[in-house]
């Protein structure tokens, strides 16, 4: 009897442990979003700077994703940490999981495969299985209409990141930019010539021809309009996307943490625009 009794009290304790809601964690613009989608905001206790988040949230935020502190991450009292691989830094990690805390980072998604993986863990993660399942098909059904839509494939493109000063640096391969520029149709030549973001020198820039040059829009928009580049950068003048007037400005929040749906969404953006200006 006693141990019927004892073994009730065991299970009535999980269930109650099982049902308390998680106190969340993300970590990530990318992973934030998908925490959205599969409508798991409410467990939300905290996110990293990088997350975009509705005008009326009150959810506190921390640093940077790559650059979070234990004792700020320990303040919201999570039950559970998520970001991709890029979260960090590992030691602060380490003391939030010697805290009891449980810490998740999913890989960095560089593909749509990968990305779909990362959302059925995350179902798993949070209990939402079902909406995981649903929002991968989803997001493959994008990448298909995407595959299908190509009309301008191969149109040759570039992403440059803008420094202090002149300095200036180009995606190559193994970058999530070259990754959306071929979600998008386009295809990358400076991924014969470069791994990674590295500086690139402007009469190498010239000589690749670009067709469409990707920047960011808080670089385009906010510090240099395309005139303003223009003069600071002359010989990007002697590109065919000068000439085309095709210097097109990406949500560089789409960029960070992996491929996600922000990716996608401007992958579908690049593609309307290559659309409407061949």
């Amino acid at each position: 009897m006693a141990v019927r009794c004892l073994l009730s009290l065991i299970l009535l304790i999980h269930t109650v442990v099982q049902a308390e809601p998680q106190r969340l964690l993300s970590a990530g613009s990318g992973m934030t979003e998908l925490v959205f989608a599969l409508g798991a905001e409410a467990q939300l206790v905290a996110v990293d700077s990088t997350s975009v988040l509705p005008e009326n949230s009150r959810l506190a935020r921390l640093g940077y994703h790559r650059q979070l502190s234990a004792e700020g991450m320990l303040s919201t009292r999570p039950t559970l940490v998520i970001g991709s691989e890029e979260m960090g830094p590992p030691d602060a990690l380490d003391l939030v999981r010697q805290a009891g805390v449980r810490v998740e980072r999913l890989p960095e998604a560089m593909s749509v495969v990968q990305l779909q993986a990362n959302i059925l863990r995350l179902g798993e993660l949070l209990n939402r299985q079902s909406q995981a399942a649903a929002l991968q098909q989803q997001v493959a059904w994008r990448a298909q209409q995407l595959a299908t839509d190509h009309t301008v494939v191969g149109k040759k493109t570039i992403f440059l990141l803008l420094g202090d000063g002149n300095r200036v640096q180009i995606a190559g391969s193994n970058t999530l930019a070259d990754s959306l520029i071929r979600l998008a149709g386009g295809s990358n030549p400076a991924v014969d010539q470069v791994d990674g973001y590295k500086p690139v020198a402007m009469e190498a820039l010239v000589a690749m021809a670009p067709e469409i040059i990707l920047i960011s829009r808080r670089h385009l928009v906010e510090e240099a309009g395309t005139d303003t580049l223009l003069k600071q950068f002359p010989l990007l003048r002697q590109t065919p996307a000068a000439t085309a007037n095709a210097i097109v400005a990406v949500n560089g929040k789409a960029l960070i943490g992996g491929l996600g749906l922000s990716t996608l969404a401007e992958a579908e953006r690049l593609q309307q625009h290559w659309l409407v200006h061949p």
